[in-house]
Formats: structure tokens, C-alpha cells, sequence
């Protein structure tokens, strides 16, 4: 940015939009009043509602510092650590991956299968948690759900666990480190409502060409679903039907052109029925919901007292 003594709010935002055009940043607009909010302490209402108040040498520079850092594509998210997600804000750092807004759809999701259970209290397992978006959106919104939050990366679940903490909802949030459903005990076995996830699922050939922002600051380990991207999501069907409740829901975040190969996972194992596919805000085939199968016991043949008496009678 070009250096100058004095700037109100309005020219500093001119200034600092068209600097980060040209460094190539999608939005570089909504991320100059974000950074600017952050160093003024405004929401993006009163940065507009005071747009010719002048700036400090000392907060000049500090803007200067972050747009700098923006620039260089690293995210807002992780540049001011938080991220806005639902009903929440999560703290988040470069162990975990960035909420998105399209993941609130899983959210809903479990919301509307949660209501088709009858017990007290729904027992849920949030596989992948990251942040703790999810399992902590559930918790938030149901109070009646206790969550199981399973990642592999001790990193992340301290992240979600101060999360967790901040929203004072350590009791009815359990974390556990381990490979999706290693972690739970086998007492856990047909006892689960629903299990939800937002595996990695970008193809291992795909990760080089994601956008800056994303290849170079998110953890590859949040990315990355394998060869072909649907990895870990045959070992979530796999795995799920042991601990799932007969009519509890899978419920799985995919990409955007996963739907026919996660759906025909599903319908191939044979432990899954009402397998349904949701399209997120932009139109794109988002969430994938599934419900375990009842088992069906063959019919116990049937006679009548009748019959019963009779042969009695020729014994």
C-alpha cells in the first residue's frame, strides 16, 4: 500500500481494496472492511456509518500489517482467528479447516432427522470435527443431544475443545482422539442416533490446483480424500452400521460432483435405506443423508391353540 500520513476510513478502504485486486484476492472489498473492522473494533455497519473519521498513525499501520499478510493470500479467517458460523464464532488457526457456510447445511440436517427420534436424549458423533462446528452447533441448538467429536489431530480438538469451552458446552460435547471410529467403545455398538461428517474429499491429484488460500494455509490432512477423493467415505459406510441404531441417520458433507458415487456406496452396502441428496445455496448437490436399515427377522410360523390341542389329542 502506498504510505501517506493521513487517511480517513474511506480512503484508506479505497486504497486498500484496489491493492488487493491486484494481488489477485476474490473479495477484496468484503476482506478490507473486515481487516479494517478488526483494527477499528467496528462491525461492517459502523465502519459506513463513519466513513470519514480519520485514522490513527498507530491503527494506519496496524491495517497496513494485515492487509499485507491478506495479500499474500493467507485468510481472513485465520488472520484475525474466528470465524462466524450459524449461531456461533470459532475461534480457528491453521490446525483446522475454515468453516463454511455451506456445511451449515449438514447442521440443518441433523436438526430435521434428530426430530424423528423418540429418545430423551440423542447421542450423536460428529467424525472429522475440526473446529468443532458442527458438534458444537448441535449442541448449541439441541439441547437434548450429547455429541461424540472424534478427529485424528490433537491440533484441532484443542481448538474445538476451546470452542467448546468459550460456549460452555464441555459437558455435553465429548472429545476423542482417534481414525473416525476407532475411539468409541464397543459398548457404543446400535447405540448411536446419528453419525454426521464432513470427511476430506478432494481427489489427491486435485490439491495442487485449489485455490492459494486454500492449498497453502488449510491442512491437507482436512482436504485430501485420496485417490479419488471418496476414501474416507468408504470407511464411514463401513464402519457406521456397527454403532448406528436400526432408523439412526448417516449424514455426510461431499463435493460437489460425489453424489452418484456416495449414494451408490451406500446402496451397495446394503445397510442403508432413504438415501436422500440435498443441494446447498449455490444449487450444488451438498449433503447426503441415509438411514440404517431395520433388520428384518424372518416371521415366527404361526399356529392357532386350535392346532395345538388338536395334535395333542392324536399324540
Amino acid at each position: 500500500m502506498v504510505k501517506k500520513e493521513n487517511y480517513n476510513v474511506s480512503e484508506i478502504l479505497k486504497l486498500a481494496t484496489s491493492f488487493l485486486e491486484k494481488n489477485g484476492i476474490q473479495n477484496p472489498r468484503l476482506d478490507s472492511e473486515l481487516l479494517l473492522g478488526a483494527v477499528l473494533n467496528f462491525s461492517r455497519i459502523e465502519i459506513y456509518t463513519d466513513f470519514f473519521r480519520p485514522l490513527s498513525p498507530r491503527e494506519i499501520q496496524a491495517y497496513r500489517e494485515l492487509i499485507s499478510i491478506r495479500a499474500k493470500g493467507k485468510p481472513v479467517a485465520y488472520i484475525l482467528e474466528k470465524k462466524p458460523f450459524r449461531h456461533l464464532v470459532l475461534k480457528v488457526n491453521q490446525d483446522v479447516l475454515i468453516p463454511r457456510p455451506e456445511t451449515e447445511l449438514v447442521v440443518d440436517k441433523v436438526l430435521e432427522v434428530a426430530k424423528k427420534r423418540k429418545e430423551t436424549e440423542i447421542k450423536m458423533v460428529d467424525l472429522g470435527t475440526g473446529s468443532g462446528a458442527i458438534a458444537l452447533s448441535i449442541a448449541y441448538e439441541m439441547p437434548d443431544a450429547f455429541v461424540f467429536a472424534l478427529d485424528i489431530s490433537d491440533k484441532a480438538l484443542r481448538v474445538a475443545q476451546e470452542n467448546a469451552e468459550f460456549y460452555s458446552l464441555q459437558d455435553r460435547v465429548k472429545f476423542i482422539r482417534c481414525d473416525f471410529l476407532d475411539g468409541l467403545d464397543d459398548c457404543f455398538m446400535n447405540e448411536i442416533d446419528v453419525i454426521v461428517s464432513n470427511p476430506p474429499y478432494i481427489p489427491s491429484k486435485e490439491i495442487d490446483k485449489l485455490q492459494k488460500e486454500i492449498r497453502d494455509f488449510e491442512p491437507l490432512l482436512a482436504l485430501d480424500g485420496g485417490p479419488d477423493g471418496l476414501r474416507e467415505y468408504r470407511r464411514i459406510i463401513a464402519e457406521s452400521p456397527s454403532y448406528l441404531k436400526e432408523g439412526g441417520y448417516l449424514i455426510l458433507e461431499i463435493g460437489g460432483d460425489q453424489a452418484d458415487s456416495v449414494e451408490r456406496l451406500l446402496n451397495d452396502s446394503g445397510k442403508y435405506d432413504e438415501v436422500d441428496v440435498s443441494k446447498d445455496y449455490a444449487g450444488i448437490e451438498r449433503v447426503v443423508v441415509a438411514r440404517r436399515r431395520y433388520i428384518q427377522l424372518p416371521a415366527a410360523s404361526y399356529q392357532s391353540p386350535g392346532e395345538n390341542m388338536s395334535r395333542e389329542k392324536e399324540g
